[in-house]
């Protein structure tokens, strides 16, 4: 066992020649290490013996100075080699026990056992941990169907035949969870349009106020909404909303946004844009324009355009993913080519406005299955069928049946039937695999 130190190291950078590290060493105790990140009850880092580099140290996560979790930094880190650091073999991930979850404003240190010596973690030397964030993403529909019927849309409606709506009760049981993501990271709308729902701005306010931030919802403001509905956006406290923007054409409008008329659309939208701008706190503005062929020459001017006149926050382009029941007429007219999307990323750098773009995959010439979600089969019930992975992401559909994001046919369970949700997909956490 290490002699316990009264000062705790300095912060190592990894960026820090061999030379440095073992000058150092000479003068401090040979104890190194640093504290990289948090993920949810996750704490990751490195550390190391620098007098005995083959040697692995074990870490302990203290709160008020009593271990409650500890690791062996014993898993590789190339950064780490690189930076000299022995084999690179230092790393170390603990995890915290689950009634961690219980203590209010939670500050971590971590230490290496037996030592006082404690790791850094940026400038600090203890961590504030969130446990309460354990899932990525909570991708909620609260309705099934959508106004339109947009020939390039992921989910296949020809089977829907009428609107399913989320209840109160069933809503209720899945704002249990909203806790759990980062903010930003629940979805109202995922595939649908939330607008369709009678009760969506009573739906805002079932919201706890100090967990609103991690709301937003997607609409394409097609239909016919009055200023009252702007109002109790603007007052939502959503962290943003995301708005459908592909043209500002009439005639392309009608064969994009199929069932909508661009003048219906621009009515919502400069009346939501007025009442944003005169509430303050209002919900930031995003705008996703899906990038074709027929709308490829307007999309630098419909991201100006949004910037200076509908207070947009941040514009996304997107393609169209390859769904296999978009129509072979519409991909030979409309999707971009590998060189379209060069020139359209060159245009937009010209225009001086910050855009993120999310290109399509190099795989993408393979068709996948119509986006639903709904209709996967049952879980086999095969264990290495039924791996799961972290970041852990659900999607909750209108009935309130939960899937695991990416493994949709693996898990399948109804929120209103579990008793306390957050500690049923811990569990399920605890099984998953890392990416």
């Amino acid at each position: 066992m290490l002699a316990p130190f009264s000062k705790p190291l300095p912060r190592i950078k990894l960026g820090s020649s061999p030379d440095r590290l073992l000058r150092l060493a000479h003068l401090r105790p040979q104890l190194a290490g640093h504290v990289d990140r948090v993920e949810a009850g996750t704490l990751i880092g490195w550390a190391a013996d620098l007098a005995h580099p083959g040697r692995r140290v074990a870490v302990e996560c203290c709160h008020n100075g009593r271990p409650v979790a500890s690791a062996v930094a014993n898993e590789f880190r190339q950064d780490v080699e690189a930076a000299g650091i022995g084999d690179g073999v230092h790393g170390f991930t603990c995890v915290l026990p689950d009634d961690c979850a219980d203590i209010p404003n939670l500050r971590i240190s971590v230490r290496v056992r037996g030592t006082q010596t404690a790791l850094p973690h940026h400038e600090s030397y203890d961590v504030a941990v969130d446990m309460r964030e354990f899932l990525w993403f909570i991708a909620t529909d609260i309705v099934n169907n959508c106004n339109l019927r947009c020939p390039f849309c992921v989910v296949d409606y020809s089977a829907v035949k009428a609107t399913q709506l989320m209840t109160e009760g069933t809503y209720r049981s899945l704002l249990r969870l909203i806790q759990c993501v980062p903010d930003g990271n629940f979805y109202l709308s995922c595939l649908h349009e939330p607008t369709l729902h009678p009760r969506l701005n009573q739906f805002l306010e079932l919201i706890p106020v100090d967990a609103r931030k991690k709301a937003f919802f997607t609409t394409n403001l097609a239909r016919p909404l009055k200023e009252a509905d702007f109002h109790a956006w603007a007052h939502s406290g959503l962290h943003h909303i995301n708005v459908s923007l592909d043209t500002l054409d009439a005639d392309r409008f009608a064969v994009l946004r199929k069932f909508g008329r661009l003048d219906a659309f621009r009515r919502n939208l400069n009346l939501l844009a007025e009442v944003f701008r005169r509430t303050p706190g209002a919900p930031l503005l995003r705008y996703i324009t899906m990038a074709f062929r027929s709308n490829f020459e307007e999309i630098p001017e419909i991201v100006r355009y949004s910037r200076e006149h509908w207070l947009a926050s941040e514009n996304e382009i997107r393609y169209t993913f390859n769904v296999a029941h978009i129509t072979d007429d519409f991909r030979r007219q409309e999707y971009l080519h590998k060189e379209d999307w060069e020139v359209l990323t060159e245009r937009l750098h010209r225009s001086g406005y910050p855009v993120r773009i999310s290109y399509p995959p190099e795989d993408d010439e393979q068709k996948i299955p119509a986006q639903n979600y709904y209709e996967f089969q049952e879980p086999t019930g095969d264990p290495s069928y039924m791996r799961l992975f972290k970041p852990l992401g659900l999607r909750a559909r209108p009935d309130g049946t939960i899937l695991v994001g990416g493994a949709e046919d693996a898990l399948r369970v109804n929120i209103t039937a579990l008793k306390d949700p957050v500690r049923f997909f811990r569990a399920v956490l605890k099984e998953c695999q890392p990416r």
